[in-house]
């Protein structure tokens, strides 16, 4: 006998995607004040669904990096960590009994709803900011020397990122309360209820047995328009304790790249040992003022354009200089610098690149 429930979606039930995939999308780019109130409620009933009775006390910050900071002053008297009870138990067992429910038709039609199925890559960037930020937060230096003369409980230890939830990634959720509320799978995902409850008003949590510790939300989120972490000027992401993390086309980067472009250079660039955030700096500084104060060489010039390349000790970076087909009002015709990979071997070979053509094929009658 079959333990599936639900085979398919009804016409109207397909209809309620687009309604929970809006709403999941306005909880992660929220910069509103949430409801503490509604948020505490939810705390109580998620720890209820993880069979543990509520903490005595729950601690608000502004941000995650306050938060960390009262939680490594405080975390030894709140008790065991319980993350792993309140967050990814009952997420994995709601998971588990939803997919157990339904047939390959829901799941498909859950998957058509991208805002459900996975989270935007700026939710991923913000964790990974988050985690950096305040993986560095330290205990008092007497709490540390007591430290090395205790055997406290191996969860006391965990780090900031092993401790905490994050609703920004939270990628069942939305899924999970769609199945819940429409499709009616109430006995299978019902645990899932405080966390619902947290998600509109909270941005992290630190649940522990006697304390949880919650985070509000961002004041500011900015992004690019394939939903990566960005801003041109000033950060990306900002909350409430005057945390801020900066970001280009999603990858974080050192605050003075956005906030002081000035100082980039040839040579400050050069000595960047990340390769993502020099390539970052050599967009923020431009391809054109790079090549232009002597950051990389020629290689090649034929009649579509000139590939230009620099050779660091473990990679390279390339670019390809063409002229626009069409003349502005003035006669004159704009030059495009087109990163390309550093593998290219001619001018015509990286122009045939950004076309998605191989070299051979590359044809152009006329230039537009």
């Amino acid at each position: 006998m079959s333990l599936i429930e639900v085979a398919r979606l009804t016409d109207a039930q397909r209809a309620s995607l687009d309604a929970y995939g809006q709403r999941w999308a306005q909880i992660r780019l929220s910069t509103s004040p949430g409801d503490r109130a509604a948020a505490e409620a939810g705390v109580a009933k998620a720890y209820a669904a993880a069979s543990l009775p509520p903490p005595r006390e729950i601690v608000w910050a502004s941000g995650p990096r306050e938060m960390a900071s009262s939680w490594v002053r405080l975390r030894q008297t709140a008790g065991e960590n319980v993350k792993s009870l309140v967050g990814d138990m009952v997420c994995r067992k709601a998971e588990a009994a939803a997919d157990r429910a339904v047939g390959l038709g829901v799941r498909l039609a859950l998957a058509g709803e991208p805002r459900l199925a996975r989270v935007p890559a700026f939710c991923s960037s913000i964790d990974e900011a988050v985690h950096r930020g305040c993986e560095r937060v330290r205990p008092p230096l007497r709490r540390r020397l007591a430290d090395l003369f205790t055997l406290p409980n191996r969860r006391s230890r965990l780090g900031f990122a092993s401790s905490s939830f994050s609703f920004q990634t939270a990628a069942l959720l939305g899924g999970l309360q769609y199945l819940h509320d429409v499709v009616g799978l109430h006995r299978q995902t019902g645990g899932l209820a405080g966390l619902w409850e947290i998600a509109p008003h909270a941005s992290w949590m630190l649940p522990h047995e006697h304390a949880c510790w919650l985070a509000d939300k961002p004041q500011l989120i900015r992004h690019d328009a394939r939903a990566r972490l960005h801003s041109a000027k000033g950060p990306a992401l900002r909350y409430g304790d005057g945390w801020a993390a900066y970001a280009w086309k999603g990858v974080l980067v050192p605050s003075w790249i956005i906030e002081r472009p000035e100082l980039l250079s040839v040579r400050t660039i050069s000595g960047a040992h990340d390769p993502q955030i020099r390539r970052c700096m050599i967009e923020v500084l431009t391809p054109e003022r790079f090549i232009a104060e002597g950051g990389a060489y020629r290689v090649s010039q034929d009649e579509t354009g000139i590939l230009w390349r620099q050779r660091w000790r473990w990679e390279a970076w390339a670019a390809v200089e063409v002229v626009n087909g069409s003349p502005e009002a003035d006669g004159t015709r704009k030059r495009y610098f087109l990163q390309v990979p550093a593998n290219m071997r001619s001018a015509r070979e990286a122009v045939a690149w950004t076309y998605g053509l191989p070299e051979q094929r590359y044809r152009p009658v006329v230039r537009t």
